[in-house]
């Protein structure tokens, strides 16, 4: 009778794990190298980006923001850059845009700030944020980092599935700037 028993719990857990949604998953080899001819930077994603500008009007003008993203796995990556008068981080301060940025960036998701806080990545000064949000049912984890280079605010952002944190990390570290 014990065998009978444990044949069927073995027999449950089968079909249990066969029904199973499968955990959408990301390579962390043959990432794409990406540097857009105007932005500076280089960068590496798991799939070349799609590109995308939008305009935001401000009381000194009109800035433009491109935008380069890649979805893979249930997993997106993006850098996003802006060209800001220099009369707005003047009047406004780093602190203070990397804010905006961050406030508008949490809007736009739906997300949760867990944390935002100063940090340094690959040598650039800046400020990271850490979030949470949940997309069709899935919880998942965001981080992104915010670097005002003379006047360009750079945001780059990771929203991951949770458990595959190192994906992000693997986007940040291959992040550089070509001034």
């Amino acid at each position: 009778m014990a065998n009978l028993k444990s044949g069927l719990v073995a027999l449950v857990v089968a079909m249990m794990t066969n029904l199973a949604p499968v955990k959408p998953v990301v390579s962390q080899t043959n990432w794409v190298p990406y540097s857009p001819p105007t932005g500076w930077f280089q960068v590496e994603m798991p799939a070349s980006p799609t590109t995308s500008q939008i305009q935001d009007a401000s009381p000194v003008g009109t800035i433009t923001t491109h935008i380069f993203s890649a979805k893979e796995g249930g997993a997106t990556f993006s850098v996003s850059y802006s060209d800001l008068p220099a009369l707005a981080i003047q009047f406004v301060g780093a602190d203070g845009l990397m804010g905006q940025a961050k406030s508008s960036m949490l809007r736009d998701q739906n997300a949760r700030e867990l944390s935002f806080d100063p940090a340094t990545m690959n040598g650039l000064s800046g400020k990271r944020l850490v979030y949470e949000t949940t997309t069709n049912g899935t919880k998942r984890t965001g981080e992104a980092f915010f670097t005002l280079n003379n006047t360009r605010l750079y945001v780059l952002d990771a929203l991951v599935p949770v458990g595959s944190e190192a994906l992000a990390q693997k986007f940040f570290q291959s992040f550089t700037l070509k001034n």
